[in-house]
């Protein structure tokens, strides 16, 4: 979701990226340092959890791994966006030195983390309120806490921004396209519908799907959309 609460400041996990001038060399960096990002919080989540990180073990039962069980719920999506977006700032320090465009860099990965994390908190507090009622029940509730997270999200982090920020009143409203970039928060939703394999196996897609964010945060630049 993109969220312009500052001029030149993008919000939301797609878009941008493709709009940077960087290199290649320069992008293949910050994807890097993006996916090690998610790798070290998907370890610190595994080991957690109890599994190893010895690589034979897991790559010799690669099927009863860590990400190949795990149910993906607002810790491990919170958890591992937040990675992706630390790895990303990581890589973008490396490859720009401008102060400026460091703090457009820092300001984008305040915003991507907290749209990440409230509408998958959203999703998971209204799934909670709605399982009291049945399964059906739930799994609505947990399709309106999207709708409702990403609206709330649009209006914390236009205030939040415009508050440390620059102190703007330079709002953007939420676009239907918005709702494209939560790809976490739909498979999230969908297993609290149903517990069908192919649902469950749609959902390992999360952490490659939140690699997108910290991507957007490496390459963000002064003046980006």
């Amino acid at each position: 979701m993109q969220v312009n609460p500052v001029r030149n400041t993008t919000f939301g996990h797609h878009h941008q990226a493709g709009g940077s001038d960087y290199s290649a060399a320069q992008k293949a960096i910050v994807a890097t340092t993006t996916a090690l990002g998610v790798a070290a919080s998907s370890a610190i989540l595994a080991k957690k959890a109890g599994y190893s990180l010895n690589p034979t073990k897991m790559f010799k039962n690669i099927k009863n791994s860590y990400l190949a069980k795990v149910e993906f719920h607002d810790k491990e999506v919170i958890s591992l966006g937040a990675g992706s977006c630390l790895g990303g700032l990581a890589g973008g320090y490396i490859i720009d030195k401008d102060p400026t465009n460091r703090r457009s860099k820092n300001r984008e990965a305040v915003m991507q983390i907290g749209n990440i994390s409230i509408p998958i908190i959203t999703v998971e507090q209204f799934a909670k309120l709605g399982a009291k009622y049945g399964k059906i029940q739930k799994g609505l509730a947990a399709v309106a806490g999207i709708f409702i997270g990403v609206y709330f999200a649009n209006f914390v982090m236009n205030k939040f921004s415009n508050f440390v920020f620059q102190n703007k009143n330079d709002e953007r409203d939420v676009k239907a396209t918005d709702f494209s970039a939560h790809v976490d928060d739909m498979v999230v939703a969908a297993s609290c519908i149903s517990d069908n394999k192919y649902v469950q196996g749609i959902a390992r897609i999360i952490p490659v799907a939140l690699t997108i964010p910290g991507f957007e945060v490496g390459t963000k630049k002064s003046g980006s959309d």
